[in-house]
């Protein structure tokens, strides 16, 4: 029988579309593959930041709750003034601009791995006048090039959710780095899985949700409180929850803690 050879030159494939955002070709940067893979048609592709980035959209995304949990988090920034803001990325919405306008913030530190949604995030705070308080640049929040202690409050606005367990400690660790003693973090996000939701209840409406949002039940299932607790001893520090307010039937939360030394 005559043996058949095979070119040992492997066959080069066509890339799948989200790999296309790992090359830092064209105008897109280099991403981490877990973004590039699971969110590039929200955040990376131009198409999906023009149709998700609208409060309309962002509000029945959260089911009607964004609204409400935006203007708690702008009111529970503003209840100190004079200080340094560290907005760990960008988010959709109405939610960076009106922290501009109303957190009493002096000044604001934004910054996310994707230049489109800092690119977007300019639009909005130039047509609101508020370009001047913010610090824009591109960066990842697993490595914050910010020095420790840097700012006195550090927002993670619907973010930690979308992260794989690793990076979620990580950019947890970062933010404590980068917060002051007597400083303050402030989440929004899910709530924790309850027997009572009817979303966490039926099977149906979790696989909807951990399709859509990968990460999401990890982010569900973890104690929020001993992450930071475990991270801010790393950073030799304290953190105290001082504040907690839940939304939709405890489906989602915005905390805030104090963070001691």
């Amino acid at each position: 029988m005559k043996q058949t050879l095979i070119d040992d030159a492997p066959i080069e494939q066509s890339k799948k579309h989200w790999e296309l955002y790992c090359d830092g070709h064209d105008f897109r940067s280099s991403m981490p593959e877990y973004l590039a893979k699971n969110y590039w048609w929200a955040y990376l592709s131009p198409a999906g930041v023009r149709f998700f980035d609208h409060p309309f959209m962002v509000n029945c995304i959260l089911w009607g709750q964004y609204h409400k949990i935006a203007a708690d988090t702008v009111k529970l920034l503003s209840t100190e003034s004079d200080y340094s803001l560290a907005e760990i990325s960008c988010a959709y919405g109405e939610i960076i601009p009106k922290i501009g306008e109303g957190s009493n913030a002096k000044e604001i530190h934004l910054f996310d791995i994707a230049p489109i949604q800092l690119d977007q995030a300019r639009k909005k705070i130039t047509a609101n006048n508020t370009q001047e308080k913010f610090h824009m640049f591109e960066a990842n929040a697993e490595k914050i090039p910010l020095a420790d202690n840097a700012v006195d409050t550090s927002l993670l606005f619907f973010l930690l959710h979308e992260l794989p367990v690793a990076v979620r400690e990580n950019v947890l660790q970062e933010t404590l780095r980068i917060t002051k003693p007597n400083g303050r973090i402030i989440i929004a996000d899910y709530a924790p899985k309850t027997k009572s939701h009817w979303f966490h209840r039926l099977k149906f409406f979790r696989n909807i949700f951990e399709t859509l949002e990968p990460f999401l039940g990890y982010f569900w299932r973890m104690d929020l409180n001993t992450e930071l607790d475990k991270y801010a001893a790393i950073t030799h520090k304290t953190v105290e929850q001082k504040s907690a307010k839940f939304y939709w039937h405890k489906f989602y939360r915005l905390l805030e803690f104090r963070v001691g030394k």
